[in-house]
């Protein structure tokens, strides 16, 4: 089995065995009694976030987020070796591990005990309406990605076009994971995909996890990422990938083309195949 496979259908049997082990629980404790008061503001939705070198940003993001009575639950992936990352509240999961790089995020997404999540960046705060309606967003349409930031190829098809600070909902082609909204379902997919394009995921390389999720999962769905009206604030982020390894436009440019030419190529062959009988 190929590896990135592997490490999807992996982490989804994990997954499974901690949700059965839940539904197994009493319900006494405190998990279902918070559990209850979610189910009370309507649905939950589990956040993912990152952190390399901005411990301080983490600390503060957590001590916001987990004030917000819809945000059920927050895993923190720490992806620094020198570090070991806890925080003791019941809303937070840690993980400690720099083996998937920024890969981490979708790995962490697999964990996750609900079917909306969130995904963040280290470097704002959303404040809790703007938080509350992505989940809404979701609620009535869990296909599709929806984000504050979105980005869509210049008409020479280079990496891109800002889309963000919108009044209205507004498509675009792909979408960055400052802040995300999507359905934990289609996480698979962007591992599916990684392999099939035969990428790598190098943040010295400017990433492009956020453009490898956008396409497979409008692949998956034929639905785009939508940007929707939100507010933030912005944190000091002096370790950012951008001020580390400069300008990430060219090598984003090119994930973007490889990711294109994959989706193309796949639509190809389903219109080739034709109707399924």
């Amino acid at each position: 089995m190929k590896p990135l496979v592997g490490l999807a259908n992996g982490l989804l049997t994990m997954w499974e065995q901690v949700r059965g082990r839940r539904r197994h629980r009493p319900a006494t404790g405190p998990a279902e009694a918070s559990g209850s008061r979610w189910a009370q503001d309507g649905p939950a939705a589990t956040v993912i976030l990152l952190n390399w070198q901005r411990l301080s940003n983490v600390r503060t993001i957590l001590d916001v987020y987990t004030r917000y009575r819809r945000i059920a639950e927050i895993i923190v992936w720490n992806n620094n070796p020198e570090l070991t990352f806890t925080h003791s509240h019941p809303k937070v999961r840690s993980v400690n591990s720099g083996e998937l790089g920024l890969s981490t995020r979708w790995a962490a997404a697999l964990l996750a005990s609900h079917g909306c999540l969130i995904v963040v960046d280290d470097d704002l705060i959303a404040d809790e309406d703007t938080i509350d309606r992505l989940i809404e967003w979701h609620r009535r349409d869990p296909d599709r990605a929806y984000t504050l930031h979105g980005r869509n190829p210049t008409p020479d098809n280079e990496y891109a076009v800002q889309v963000d600070h919108v009044r209205q909902p507004t498509e675009t082609l792909m979408h960055l994971t400052r802040l995300v909204c999507l359905d934990r379902r289609y996480v698979p997919h962007y591992f599916l995909a990684l392999e099939e394009l035969g990428l790598g995921i190098d943040p010295a390389r400017g990433g492009g996890e956020d453009i490898v999720m956008s396409f497979a999962l409008t692949h998956a769905t034929g639905k785009r990422p939508l940007v929707v009206p939100g507010s933030y604030r912005d944190l000091l982020a002096p370790n950012g990938l951008a001020n580390r390894y400069g300008s990430q436009r060219q090598n984003r440019t090119l994930i973007m083309r490889r990711c294109q030419a994959w989706f193309d190529g796949a639509a190809r062959t389903r219109r080739d195949q034709g109707p399924h009988p």
